[in-house]
């Protein structure tokens, strides 16, 4: 066999193999589908979203050049329906959402926004009841957030949890216990929110009641 034949060969075979090399998963790959498919067991809902980034560095904020950036993150965002029952409507349902701080020195506003929560966490959307009871229970939740969360938020339809998708299937079980307890939470403080909606709606129809 010549040379030529065999260069054209391995040449021939080169074009093959070559795109399926580039086919095969990453470790990085094979790692996220073990985190999902452990998660989706859980019933939980995994979705790409890129956001804005809640806790930027001051030298993310502006380029070299002084223009002013939007800094923005690439994350996963873990879901856990919500189902609340009929007697609820979605309206009692709070819309929240709470960010974790890179830093754990927060200005005037970020203590305001803190509201009671766990040291490096805040309020960007501060929907809940901020009594001591709802607000207690949402920390201890947050206490147990893995390594790689970005922000935790609720509304009608579910509580979920971004995350950079760091870690193994502890990580995923630990998300899984978190929002279930959130979404008890949010259950508990729609209830409430419902009563005291029909309890006022009763007192406007007959205020002697």
């Amino acid at each position: 066999m010549s040379i030529t034949v065999i260069i054209i060969i391995a040449f021939t075979i080169a074009l093959v193999v070559g795109p399926l090399m580039w086919l095969r998963p990453t470790p990085r790959d094979r790692q996220l589908e073990r985190l999902r498919s452990h998660a989706r067991s859980r019933g939980l809902n995994i979705s790409i979203r890129e956001i804005p980034d809640p806790d930027p560095r001051p030298q993310d904020r502006v380029s070299s050049g002084g223009k002013l950036l939007q800094p923005s993150l690439n994350v996963a965002l873990y879901q856990l329906p919500l189902r609340l029952p009929g007697s609820i409507e979605a309206r009692h349902a709070p819309d929240w959402e709470v960010i974790r701080l890179r830093h754990d020195v927060r200005s005037e506003v970020e203590e305001e926004m803190s509201a009671g929560l766990l040291p490096g966490w805040r309020f960007s959307r501060p929907g809940l009841p901020l009594i001591e009871t709802v607000v207690g229970r949402l920390s201890q939740a947050l206490a147990t957030a893995p390594r790689g969360t970005a922000k935790v938020e609720g509304d009608a339809a579910t509580v979920g949890l971004y995350w950079h998708e760091r870690g193994a299937e502890d990580e995923v079980d630990a998300i899984g216990d978190l929002l279930e307890s959130l979404r008890l939470l949010q259950l508990e403080v729609s209830e409430t929110a419902a009563r005291e909606d029909a309890r006022q709606r009763r007192l406007a129809e007959d205020p002697d009641a």
